[in-house]
């Protein structure tokens, strides 16, 4: 009885068995690094205001920051703002190596940014947006992040949803007090002339009215002194006669 002795491998199949495990040891390291990079996005968001209290036609500006952000590409961030009170008031600002643009519709505004060319994604703590808004009515505004939307530079993606608010007081211009209009200026209307009226002037039982007196008061002086004269004569012809 003869025992078979299987054959030895061939040269070819051991090089080729070589060359595969030279193969794996090579790449299985950058796999395992590109698993790793390939994770989500993520990052922790704040939502600040620059003011708590702003007047009609004032600029607000809501700031958006990321800590511990992570191979952050690209980014939408929406932000919902009480329609009727604040507007977007100028174009959005972000991080440096980007495109940053905004997208405003009836109470919400949605602000883009993508990284250009070879700039390496975000990483550690990032100022994402500043949006300036402007106060247009009054009372109490409400600016809320309401959801964010990451983009690796793999591709991957995460959301998140009601992120942050805040809010801000808003006091409505002082109406302003209506300006005294000029006056017509009057003219002055004429006086009403007052008829002349007869000037009496009492003098025992006699009275001149509308006429001038002097005449009558001066012949009145003269008709007393002949009265007077004629007196004297009087007296002195009885005075003779008696003699």
């Amino acid at each position: 009885m003869s025992a078979r002795i299987p054959a030895s491998p061939s040269r070819a199949t051991r090089r080729v068995s070589a060359a595969i495990a030279a193969v794996l040891a090579l790449f299985a390291p950058l796999a395992a690094a590109t698993a790793a990079h390939a994770s989500e996005p993520a990052a922790t968001f704040t939502l600040e205001l620059s003011s708590s209290g702003a007047t009609e036609g004032d600029t607000v500006l809501a700031t958006v920051s990321g800590t511990d952000v992570s191979d952050l590409y690209a980014y939408d961030l929406v932000f919902t703002v009480t329609e009727g009170a604040l507007a977007s008031a100028d174009a959005p600002v972000g991080p440096d190596g980007g495109f940053t643009s905004a997208v405003e519709g009836p109470g919400t505004l949605t602000v883009s940014h993508t990284r250009l060319g070879t700039s390496p994604g975000l990483s550690g703590t990032v100022v994402l947006a500043t949006v300036p808004l402007r106060a247009i009515g009054s009372g109490t505004a409400r600016v809320e992040l309401t959801s964010v939307r990451l983009v690796s530079s793999t591709g991957d993606t995460a959301e998140q949803t009601d992120v942050a608010s805040e809010t801000v007081e808003l006091a409505a211009l002082p109406t302003p007090e209506p300006s005294a209009s000029p006056s017509d200026s009057a003219s002055p209307s004429p006086s009403s002339s007052s008829s002349a009226l007869p000037i009496v002037s009492s003098s025992g039982d006699l009275a001149t009215t509308g006429v001038d007196a002097t005449p009558w008061l001066i012949s009145g002086a003269v008709g007393v002194a002949l009265v007077a004269i004629g007196a004297v004569l009087v007296a002195r012809r009885r005075q003779g006669v008696r003699g």
